[in-house]
């Protein structure tokens, strides 16, 4: 009876084997969407709030100290009152700064809510697509809804998203820049990049 004898991979083939799995689980998780599953996140994060809790805070959608942050996107928002007024904010680091600048906190939380606002003011399937972009593909800093319901344009056959009519003459001077800032803008993902870098300016020049 002949028997076989497994021998021990040496080093080289062990390493080589390493590289050829990695690279099968590489292309595995290539197909998956992982916007799908940021939002199934923030769904779950927001479910954790009483009902009335959490449908303010889907009205405000982004941490009032982190606006690029979607509340949900870093766990279960946290509600911090001040005076009459109630925020939502990503996470605890961000409650120390709201009573730094109550008032600040305030009026950009309401900012975010009359964002929201407008957002829906949009058909279903373009409310979808800006909510997705979040920022004016021209000045990138301005986020959708801000200032009145985003201005849809077509560029080189692609829609894309602008904060107001002052824009357009601009997107379609530039289209593969506002083509190429709407596509950044879509696969953002800033909550995972969570740092207390705090951009609140949301000045417009053109």
């Amino acid at each position: 009876m002949t028997r076989f004898r497994i021998r021990r991979a040496t080093p080289i083939a062990a390493g080589l084997i390493a590289v050829l799995f990695s690279a099968v689980l590489t292309f595995a998780h290539e197909g998956e969407d992982h916007g799908k599953s940021d939002e199934t996140k923030i769904a779950k994060s927001l479910a954790a709030l009483p009902a009335a809790d959490r449908e303010a805070a889907e009205s405000q959608r982004f941490c009032p100290m982190m606006v690029r942050t979607r509340l949900g996107a870093s766990g279960k928002p946290i509600k911090v009152t001040v005076g009459s007024e109630s925020v939502f904010v990503c996470c605890k680091g961000c409650i120390d700064e709201v009573k730094e600048n109550p008032k600040g906190a305030v009026q950009t939380a309401k900012k975010l809510r009359r964002a929201t606002a407008n957002l829906a003011k949009l058909s279903a399937e373009d409310r979808r697509a800006a909510e997705a972009q979040k920022f004016c593909a021209v000045n990138t800093d301005s986020m959708l809804g801000l200032m009145g319901p985003p201005v849809k344009v077509d560029v080189g056959g692609k829609s894309v998203f602008l904060c107001c009519g002052g824009c357009k003459r601009k997107a379609m001077a530039n289209p593969k820049e506002t083509l190429a800032n709407a596509e950044k803008l879509r696969k953002g993902d800033s909550h995972k990049r969570h740092g207390h870098q705090h951009d609140h300016k949301h000045g417009h020049s053109h």
